[in-house]
């Protein structure tokens, strides 16, 4: 997945495998497990899935917010 964060006047992209969500912001994780980077929420933009990391809805529509049934 790619993680977008905004870093000043820029929005910078970070590659990763996983991510674990903490109280400040999310820690990136490789394919090994291994911690390589942390975004605080402040600067969070949004976390893109890689194509083969999308998925597929029941009926082609993303649910609803607060929808968690």
């Amino acid at each position: 997945m790619k993680v977008v964060f905004n870093l000043g006047n820029a929005y910078e992209e970070l590659n990763c495998f996983d991510f674990r969500e903490y109280e400040h912001g999310i820690v990136l994780r490789n394919e090994e497990g291994y911690n390589i980077g942390y975004v605080p929420h402040e600067i969070l933009s949004h976390i893109v899935p890689h194509p083969s990391e999308q998925v597929a809805f029941e009926n082609g529509q993303l649910p609803e917010p607060g929808d968690d049934e």
